[in-house]
């Protein structure tokens, strides 16, 4: 991801109709410039990973003035995962004055939602040369456009098994902060996206320029942690084992399928017996009572804050049955489905 020689000026993609035919000029003295296209419910997390890392690269000190970068938020007016709104900064401009595109996906629920018109923007970008970086769930926007065929994705162990069976063909890694394949880029999300920007700085304005954005945000000069590398997953921080996080990661978002243990050690590159007594060993109880504890928990919520049924909420915890919910709750909780309920 080293700096690259910006396209000449209206040499674009004249098919797309949503894209401005005549680019602006890049702002004078920029070197790096990028584009952020945000998906509905998209992670603030990502958003300020970008634009922090570029603002501080972007000025002398602590100053914030876009002097020698230069970023724009496409689009219009988009809602984040957590209900903050943001606010675009331009329309579309041709993508020939942007050296990225980043794209931040949202929730799974809303990944149908992407406008029409970033789908144009991913499609212009690439014609005119740009690197996409696809954050978070933004690798199956991607993947569905076909950008990633015949590269490999870094996705979310999160998001695994979901985009394993969207898109079959596309091999994939879960235990890195960000994969490079050409010039399309994809990360998992969360504190992943700093290790990138770091690297992306650095391409442009040497050692000195990521140094200042690693002490301005405070992260390790040594060793630039991430979300994939070991640390920053698991609820219980004291675990030390990376493939430990990583299984509670997996096991946490698929406990409702019942993930089978011995796929699930596999995918570690361990033997069954060995994850079983690591997994102890680090979490203090076994891999199938800490399964039903998420299932438990995910039921309580459903019985205190929903008015469905015992039985639909044992089916979508992934519990076999309601008599089977009941009967998890009794031993675990010495308490009935019912009882729970009415302490809400």
């Amino acid at each position: 991801m080293m700096p690259r020689t910006p396209p000449r000026p209206g040499h674009g993609p004249p098919g797309d109709p949503h894209i401005r035919p005549e680019p602006g000029a890049k702002r004078i003295g920029a070197t790096l410039s990028a584009a952020i296209l945000l998906c509905p419910t998209f992670p603030l997390m990502s958003l300020a990973g970008i634009v922090e890392s570029l603002r501080h690269a972007g000025d002398y000190g602590d100053q914030s003035r876009q002097r020698f970068v230069r970023w724009d938020i496409l689009g219009s007016r988009t809602v984040s995962s957590c209900g903050i709104a943001v606010e675009a900064t331009a329309d579309y401009p041709h993508p020939a004055t942007f050296d990225y595109v980043f794209l931040i996906g949202g929730l799974m629920k809303d990944i149908g939602k992407v406008p029409d018109r970033h789908h144009a923007y991913l499609r212009a970008a690439r014609r005119a040369g740009c690197t996409i970086v696809g954050v978070c769930t933004g690798s199956f926007v991607l993947a569905g456009q076909g950008l990633l065929d015949g590269r490999t994705a870094c996705v979310h162990p999160y998001h695994r098994a979901e985009f394993e069976a969207a898109f079959p063909r596309v091999k994939i890694v879960s235990d890195r902060d960000f994969e490079e394949a050409d010039d399309i880029v994809t990360v998992p999300g969360g504190i992943s996206i700093l290790p990138l920007m770091t690297r992306i700085i650095g391409g442009h304005f040497g050692p000195q320029g990521s140094a200042k954005t690693v002490h301005q945000l405070a992260m390790p000069v040594t060793r630039l942690v991430g979300a994939l590398d070991g640390t920053g997953l698991a609820q219980n921080l004291e675990i030390s084992d990376p493939r430990i996080q990583r299984a509670l990661v997996v096991l946490e978002s698929q406990s409702a399928r019942s993930p089978s243990i011995s796929d699930l050690a596999r995918s570690l590159g361990l033997s069954e017996r060995h994850f079983l007594r690591l997994f102890k060993a680090q979490v203090g109880t076994a891999p199938k009572d800490y399964l039903v504890d998420l299932k438990l928990r995910a039921a309580v919520w459903m019985l205190r804050n929903t008015a469905r049924s015992v039985t639909s909420i044992a089916y979508a915890a992934g519990f076999s049955s309601g008599a089977s919910l009941a009967d998890h709750c009794r031993r675990r909780l010495n308490r009935s489905p019912t009882a729970i309920r009415r302490s809400a």
